[in-house]
């Protein structure tokens, strides 16, 4: 008997396409694994490292800081239940400079025995140029001030609307001598601080 040659069986394939197909599997599954590990670090970062958290926390601060109580007044609290209020207007607003003149004005006053002794302060609103103005500028000042207060009789200085006239005659007589010297006055309001005629 003659032997009958062997017949080439065909190879197995199906193990090698498993073995790639697991292959893809474990690396998707790895890169998965990657990217959710990714994403759970950049959401737990501390806020100072993650935009997103700060954007959050500003909005939560701004809206905890509008709050206002409506009984107090206090910001940061939420208004109690049933109260409402209306909103405060919002308009721009500069911050007020003051000067207060060290030691008093004292002069005597017109037609009297008496004199008056005054301290006086300043606002403007302007920057701190007019202050520094007022304060390189301040004997002249002072003798401006005192030449109105000589101007008041014991009549003129008693009483509210005397002392607001007083208070404006003061305020256009630095702001005119400030004008004379620096090109600018800035002088807002001026402020009796202490009044005592003897």
């Amino acid at each position: 008997m003659a032997q009958e040659p062997e017949v080439e069986q065909p190879k197995k394939k199906l193990p090698i396409l498993k073995i790639i197909v697991g292959a893809v599997g474990a690396i998707i599954f790895i890169a998965l694994g990657a990217g959710a590990a990714i994403l759970y670090t950049k959401l737990t970062k501390p806020a100072e490292e993650n935009p997103l958290a700060i954007v959050i926390e500003r909005n939560v601060e701004a809206a905890e800081s509008t709050k206002t109580d409506t009984k107090t007044g206090e910001k940061g609290k939420a208004p109690e239940p049933g109260t409402t209020g209306k909103p405060v207007p919002t308009r721009e607003q500069y911050v007020t400079s003051y000067f207060e003149f060290p030691g008093n004005f004292t002069t005597n006053m017109r037609g009297s025995r008496r004199f008056v002794q005054m301290s006086i302060g300043l606002a403007t609103q302007y920057d701190k140029r007019v202050i520094e103005n007022v304060q390189k500028h301040e004997v002249a000042i002072r003798s401006e001030v005192l030449a109105v207060l000589a101007e008041q009789g014991e009549t003129e200085i008693a009483g509210i609307e005397n002392r607001r006239r007083i208070q404006g005659q003061i305020k256009d007589a630095i702001n005119r001598l400030l004008t004379e010297r620096t090109e600018f006055g800035g002088i807002e309001n001026v402020y009796i601080t202490a009044l005592v005629m003897q």
